[in-house]
């Protein structure tokens, strides 16, 4: 009895803190996106301001990638990569996971209006 007493008390602690995270790294909508090759900004999408859907065609020395942009939310749809795991990441609409293409030096990054600051260096 003592033992299913303990298992109860452990899953409630663990449903809590997991409860409290999901809150804590919800953030609100992105307002835009940022997308970065090999270290250099090469477009910023409103994604507020997307009314209709499109898709941007990257191509660089012969690695293509297609963007997938709707109102509010980003994806990559195609890769010209070896793994497909910045197309199996799927729409980003918030929070602070970004969609990363290693082989082809891709990164798609949310920011909202909320400019939250972690740290600040200087």
């Amino acid at each position: 009895m003592k033992t299913n007493r303990f298992w109860l008390i452990i899953l409630t602690g663990a449903v809590i803190v997991s409860a409290a995270t999901a809150l804590l790294l919800d953030k609100a909508p992105a307002e835009k996106a940022r997308i970065y090759q090999d270290g250099k900004l090469l477009d910023t999408v409103d994604l507020a301001a997307v009314t209709e859907p499109y898709t941007i065609e990257l191509d660089s020395d012969g690695r293509i990638n297609v963007i997938e942009v709707e109102h509010g939310r980003i994806r990559m749809q195609t890769a010209d990569c070896p793994d497909g795991t910045c197309v199996r990441t799927g729409w980003i609409s918030r929070g602070v996971t970004p969609i990363v293409c290693l082989p082809n030096s891709l990164v798609i990054e949310l920011e909202s209006s909320d400019n939250d600051i972690d740290a600040q260096v200087g």
